[in-house]
């Protein structure tokens, strides 16, 4: 028993030495790996500039704003400097960093936040990044919206002989009056109106444009940093003629046949108007100007040519109005797609007795498809878009013109949409009116002495028969 147990014990004495041994042997392996792993690969240092710094944990109530309090348009930079062995660093790219701050327990203020860096790929646990500086000032505020009312500012003057109506501003039709400011509430507070800007000088048309609307401070300034819903809204000034003057488009003239193969693909006018003046009812019955034959004989590409313009007989040109326009005619070959754009003068037909009718604006630009011969019998007078003002209502519609066309000839696009303006008759004051004139009505039989008085020479009339007895007198 007692020799057992000694054989026992070297065997267990051996067994403790190698396990003793095989942990040293570990130990000193890994040092050794450790030595030769820095030695022949040792740490090196290396930074990566202008690298962005996401934002994480930030709310859509919370928006980041630079000093001035205006929103951030850019990411702020940071350097990042990274440790790693020459091998791990000769693989890393600035890509495989990702630079963040974390602010999602922070209210609106300035504020110093740590700058987090970890890579993007697998493979880079050895990578030890810090980014300089390690705190990033922040500043949060809150985003806010409200109402504020828009109104529309106009520049410059029109012509002598033309007078601006009150602007319309609309958004698809409707019309608009308040539009949502939004952005961070210290530059929001600023804001107390929208406005809207558009120049009118020597306009003689109506001024129709889509414009941007603006946020103002209290002194007329835009404030920066806010954005407004809507953006852009449309703008429509009406500028209507005086008495006597009307502003009517240029129709040109052509004659002749393009070479064989060739057609007449479109015809532009600059202007494409002039004003006329004239008494009212033959302004009315004009609906253009024409120019002086153009001849496209044997014409086989796009030319231009300046043409005198045929003065209406019952009109004159206003001063300062062109006489001649330039007109530019687009010859192209047979096979393909013609189109042309006209100006066409809007006319109202059935207005109801003693009714005020207006339409803005009063001419139409249409663009009409068809075949050169169709294209070419084009005139004026066979051009006519009407609106029947008696099925209208009372106030404002947007009514679209109805267009006649020659036979041949289609619309290209639909016609746009025009506003009508009817006004009732005031039947009080009519009514009672209508009696003052009696007293004239009955003045007109006065000159009835005058009237008798034409009788008086009837027996001349009666003397003429008296030669009868000589006619009688002859058999």
């Amino acid at each position: 028993m007692n020799r057992a147990e000694t054989a026992a014990e070297p065997r267990e004495r051996i067994s403790r030495e190698q396990i003793y041994r095989l942990i040293v042997a570990f130990i000193l392996s890994f040092i050794l790996w450790i030595f030769v792993s820095y030695t022949t690969n040792p740490d090196q240092r290396t930074q990566f500039e202008n690298v962005p710094v996401a934002i994480e944990g930030l709310d859509g109530a919370r928006l980041i704003v630079d000093d001035a309090g205006l929103p951030r348009t850019s990411r702020a930079q940071v350097t990042v400097v990274v440790d790693a062995d020459a091998e791990t660093l000769g693989r890393l790219r600035a890509s495989d960093l990702r630079a963040y701050v974390d602010v999602s327990d922070l209210a609106p203020g300035e504020h110093q936040v740590p700058v987090n860096v970890v890579t993007t790929r697998s493979g880079l646990a050895q990578v030890r990044p810090v980014a300089e500086p390690a705190l990033l000032v922040v500043r949060i505020d809150q985003e806010i919206a409200r109402t504020i009312p828009v109104a529309v500012e106009l520049g410059g003057t029109v012509p002598f002989g033309f007078e601006s109506g009150d602007p319309l501003l609309t958004l698809l039709t409707t019309e608009l009056s308040r539009v949502v400011v939004r952005g961070p509430q210290g530059r929001v507070a600023r804001v107390v109106r929208a406005q809207v800007s558009a120049d009118i000088s020597g306009l003689a048309a109506d001024y129709r444009s889509l414009r941007p609307i603006e946020a103002l401070d209290s002194d007329g300034q835009i404030v920066a940093g806010v954005t407004l819903e809507p953006a852009n809204a449309d703008l429509l000034v009406p500028i209507r003629s005086s008495v006597g003057i009307k502003r009517v488009p240029i129709v040109p003239q052509l004659s002749g046949i393009p070479a064989s193969g060739f057609v007449v693909a479109g015809v532009a006018v600059d202007p494409p108007l002039v004003s006329i003046t004239g008494s009212s009812g033959p302004l009315d019955a004009i609906d253009g100007v024409m120019t002086f034959d153009i001849d496209v004989t044997g014409a086989t590409g796009t030319f231009s040519q300046t043409v005198a313009l045929a003065e209406p007989f019952t009109a004159r040109f206003g001063v300062g109005e062109p006489r001649e326009a330039l007109i530019t005619v687009d010859v192209a070959p047979i096979e393909r797609t013609f189109q042309i754009s006209l100006p066409v003068a809007v006319r109202l037909t059935g207005i109801p007795d003693g009714t005020i009718v207006g339409v803005v604006p009063s001419i139409v630009e249409v663009r009409l498809s068809g075949d050169a011969a169709a294209l070419g019998r084009i005139t004026s007078a066979a051009l006519a878009a009407s609106i029947d003002a008696s099925l209208l209502p009372v106030g404002t519609s947007s009514v679209r013109p109805t267009l006649r066309l020659p036979q041949g000839v289609s619309l290209a696009d639909a016609v746009a949409e025009v506003a009508v303006i009817v006004r009732a008759p005031e039947p009080a004051p009519d009514a009672t009116a209508t009696p003052e004139p009696a007293p004239d009505a009955t003045a007109t039989p006065e000159p009835a002495p005058d009237a008798t008085a034409t009788p008086e020479p009837a027996p001349d009339a009666t003397a003429t028969p008296e030669p009868a007895p000589d006619a009688t007198a002859t058999p």
